[in-house]
């Protein structure tokens, strides 16, 4: 009975000892086997390419008999022993994965680093007054905790492990799109529901895109749990446990954050198109490729490399892709969508005329808003907007005498697109008078992508 007793306590032990260590089941929808491998071996040095289990089995029987006899003074014995020995042995050889790789990088990453986890915020969520004291006196508590995550906590080279909403950024989902319809039109019946020359220029304006991404697929994630707020200049990363404690004058400040990288397509486990389409809850490892919480970030990476000579061709890019998509969401009638153009170089030529110190008075304005009217068509085509804005910089320059440079005809025809909300092609709504660009209500982290599981 005690044996039993005790035999069961240790199957209950070992029970509720393997329920602890239950492994995490993951599915991962991208995973970056270099980066793995690489940040893995930084920590512990080689890694084994497999691994080795030998088992061994031994059995040994014996049998021993023996007689004796006594008759006095004559001894007499018969004896005989009979020995057997089996054995086995047993080799298992089990080659190590990406996955079982990840799962090791991770696992050492929560025991011995300082990897930015938002499971730590957990239990009742403190004051702001207790952590942004803490923060402040840069205290090792204050740099462990993940209720609010300064701009230093915010380090490059720093990991990090977020909830997001999986979603790509507006230009390769205009990108996707576009090529979607392309390949739809090849139906002659859905052909002869859209102009050909519009879905040409879209098809010329992809297939810049698509050079300028070089097979990588921008993303731009909405942090599920995490938003940002101003204190005192500063921008914070702050749970959505702690914002029931925040004063108004903090929450008046609130914008989402986003976590925004690239990623490569070769590397994505699902189809992309099923993936980046969904706004679907998963788990993001990643390593903080800028320092602190950014303003902007870049999609298209090789836009950087044209800033030089094309200052502004990547947020024009950007906007674009942005307007194009609520342009597509939205339906926008021919008449305003004229007034909105027209709206467009109107503000252009104040714009110039400020820079330029070009006074215009009332007939002058006329004549701009008569020029405008006449060539407003030629801003529903990316690649024919320009000549709409040289007309305008033509007659300012006709006007009072006085030449335009080329930077300030860009830098303020980018202005003008910004400030009015609309884009070249097919034009957004109307933003409310008074509405900032969406752009300025956003903040980002830009980190390089490891993982995406859930």
């Amino acid at each position: 009975m005690i044996r039993w007793i005790k035999n069961w306590w240790n199957s209950r032990k070992r029970r509720k000892h393997l329920a602890a260590a239950k492994p995490i089941l993951r599915e991962f929808v991208y995973l970056d086997e270099v980066s793995v491998t690489s940040l893995l071996s930084s920590r512990l040095g080689a890694l084994p390419e497999q691994y080795t289990e030998t088992l061994s089995n031994s059995i040994k029987s014996e049998v021993n008999s023996s007689i004796n006899a006594d008759a006095k003074v004559l001894k007499s014995g018969v004896g005989s022993r009979f020995e057997t020995t089996q054995s086995s042995d047993s080799q298992v050889v089990r080659k190590a994965t990406i996955q079982a790789t990840f799962k090791d990088l991770h696992e050492y990453e929560l025991n011995n680093s300082s990897m930015i986890r938002e499971d730590q915020a957990e239990g009742a969520p403190p004051t702001w007054e207790k952590v942004a004291a803490e923060i402040s006196s840069q205290s090792s508590a204050g740099l462990a905790q993940s209720w609010a995550l300064s701009n230093k906590r915010l380090a490059r080279g720093e990991l990090i492990e977020l909830k997001v909403r999986l979603r790509a950024d507006p230009t390769y989902r205009v990108s996707s799109i576009i090529s979607t319809m392309a390949d739809l039109l090849s139906n002659q019946h859905l052909a002869a529901a859209v102009d050909p020359e519009d879905m040409e220029q879209a098809q010329a304006f992809n297939e810049i895109l698509e050079s300028l991404m070089a097979g990588l697929v921008p993303l731009k994630c909405e942090v599920v749990d995490y938003s940002t707020f101003t204190v005192d200049g500063h921008d914070f990363a702050i749970h959505r446990k702690m914002e029931a404690g925040l004063s108004e004058s903090i929450l008046a400040t609130k914008k989402p954050l986003y976590l925004a990288g690239v990623t490569e397509q070769s590397l994505y486990w699902k189809d992309i198109r099923r993936v980046l389409f969904s706004d679907a809850p998963v788990w993001v490892l990643g390593r903080i490729a800028i320092t602190g919480i950014q303003s902007r970030w870049a999609p298209v990476k090789l836009a950087e490399v044209l800033k030089e000579v094309l200052p502004d061709f990547g947020e024009e890019i950007d906007r674009f892709s942005s307007g194009a998509l609520n342009a597509l969401a939205e339906d926008t009638s021919p008449e305003d969508s004229v007034e909105q153009r027209v709206r467009v170089l109107a503000l252009y030529a104040e714009l110039v005329a400020g820079r330029c110190s070009m006074p215009l008075d009332e007939e002058a304005r006329n004549q701009i808003d008569i020029l405008a009217r006449q060539n407003s068509q030629y801003l529903a085509s990316f690649t024919e907007s320009r000549r709409a804005f040289g007309v305008i910089v033509s007659a300012l320059e006709g006007r009072f005498s006085e030449s335009v440079s080329p930077e300030i005809a860009v830098q303020e025809r980018s202005r003008a697109w910004h400030l009015s909300g609309v884009t070249p092609g097919d034009v957004a709504p109307s933003r409310p008078e008074g509405s900032m660009n969406s752009g300025t209500d956003e903040r980002f982290l830009d980190c390089e992508f490891v993982a995406i599981y859930w």
